[in-house]
C-alpha cells in the first residue's frame, strides 16, 4: 500500500509541476461554463442534462491529453526501467498512476460546481438528476482514463498514445448509432450496450441503473487488467 501511495503522490506532483493539470482544469472549466450559459439561456430551463452531454464531449477531447504521458512519459524519459525495478507490485504502479489521473478528473468535476450556484438561486433543479449526472460523468471519465492509460502503456510516443485514445473513445461513444445498420436483434442490442452514450444518457436523466454503473466499472477494470498484464510482460 505504501508503494501505491508513493506512485500516486509522484503522479500528482508530476501533473502539477507541468502545465498539464492547469491547462486541463482551466480549459474544462471555461468550456463547461460556456456550454452551461448557452444551454440555460437558449432553453430557458434550469437543467443540467444538455450541459452534462457537452461535458462528456469535452472529456473525450481532453482525456488523451491527460493520459498520454502516464507511461509514454516514462518511456521517453528513460525512467520506465527504474520504475518497474522498484520493489513494488505491478498493480500498485498501474493503480497509483490511474488514481493520479482520476484525481485530476475529480478536480475538474468539482470546478464545475460553480455553475450550480445560479441554478439553485434562481431555479428549482432536480437534485437527483444532478447527482446521477455527476456520477455518470465520473464513471465515464474513469472508464475513459483507463483506456487512455492502456494506450499510453502500449506505445513510447505520447502523441501516438493520444491519437489512439481519441478515436477509441469517440468510437465507444458513437458505436450505438450503428444499431440502425443491423438487422440482427442480438447485434443491435450488443452495439447499444457497448455505447458509452447509451448508459450515460440514462444517468444524466436521473436513471440510476445498476447496469450502467456496472458497465463503466467493467470497462475500467478490463483496461486496468490489460495494462497490468502488459507491464508485467515487459517486466
Amino acid at each position: 500500500m505504501n508503494g501505491l501511495l508513493a506512485i500516486y503522490s509522484k503522479e500528482l506532483i508530476t501533473y502539477f509541476r507541468s502545465p498539464i493539470a492547469y491547462f486541463l482544469i482551466s480549459s474544462f472549466l471555461v468550456g463547461t461554463g460556456y456550454f452551461y450559459i448557452y444551454n440555460v439561456f437558449s432553453t430557458g430551463t434550469a437543467t443540467m442534462e444538455m450541459t452534462f452531454r457537452d461535458m462528456a464531449f469535452l472529456l473525450m477531447v481532453l482525456t488523451p491529453v491527460l493520459t498520454m504521458r502516464i507511461f509514454s512519459g516514462e518511456y521517453s524519459g528513460k525512467t520506465m526501467e527504474l520504475l518497474i525495478a522498484l520493489p513494488i507490485s505491478t498493480w500498485q504502479i498501474v493503480i497509483g498512476k490511474y488514481l493520479g489521473a482520476v484525481t485530476i478528473l475529480l478536480i475538474m468535476t468539482a470546478a464545475t460546481f460553480v455553475n450550480l450556484i445560479p441554478m439553485f438561486l434562481y431555479g428549482n433543479p432536480h437534485i437527483t438528476n444532478i447527482i446521477s449526472g455527476y456520477l455518470g460523468f465520473i464513471l465515464l471519465g474513469m472508464a475513459s482514463i483507463s483506456i487512455g492509460q492502456l494506450y499510453s502503456a502500449l506505445t513510447k510516443n505520447q502523441i501516438v498514445a493520444a491519437l489512439l485514445t481519441l478515436p477509441t473513445l469517440l468510437g465507444f461513444w458513437w458505436v450505438g448509432h450503428l444499431q440502425n445498420m443491423q438487422t440482427n436483434l442480438f447485434f443491435r442490442e450488443l452495439l447499444g450496450y457497448l455505447a458509452f452514450s447509451f448508459h450515460y444518457g440514462d444517468l444524466i436523466r436521473g436513471l440510476l441503473r445498476s447496469e450502467a454503473i456496472a458497465y463503466y466499472i467493467l470497462v475500467s477494470m478490463t483496461s486496468l487488467i490489460l495494462t497490468t498484464n502488459y507491464i508485467k510482460w515487459r517486466r
